[in-house]
C-alpha cells in the first residue's frame, strides 16, 4: 500500500482533522479506490488531497492539495 504515497485524490467524506477519519477516493493505475483518511487540519468533501503517508488498516495520511498553475 506504500505505492499510494504521492497519489492525488478527492475527499468523499469530510475529514475532521486530528484523529478523526474521513474518506478519500484516489486515482490509481487507471482506476479509483477509496481509503479511510486522516489529516492534521479539517478538509471538506470535494477538496483535492495528496497522500503523504500510510497507516495500518487501509488508512492514509493526507494533506490538502493545491495543483500548481498550468504553465502552458
Amino acid at each position: 500500500m506504500n505505492a499510494v504515497v504521492g497519489a492525488i485524490g478527492v475527499v468523499t467524506l469530510g475529514i475532521g482533522g486530528g484523529d478523526s477519519l474521513g474518506e478519500v477516493e484516489l486515482r490509481i493505475a487507471g482506476g479509483t479506490e477509496r481509503y479511510l483518511a486522516q489529516a492534521r487540519e479539517p478538509i471538506d468533501e470535494g477538496e483535492d488531497i495528496l497522500v503523504i503517508g500510510v497507516l495500518p488498516g487501509r488508512v492514509v495520511d493526507v494533506e490538502r492539495w493545491i495543483a500548481p498553475p498550468d504553465r502552458t
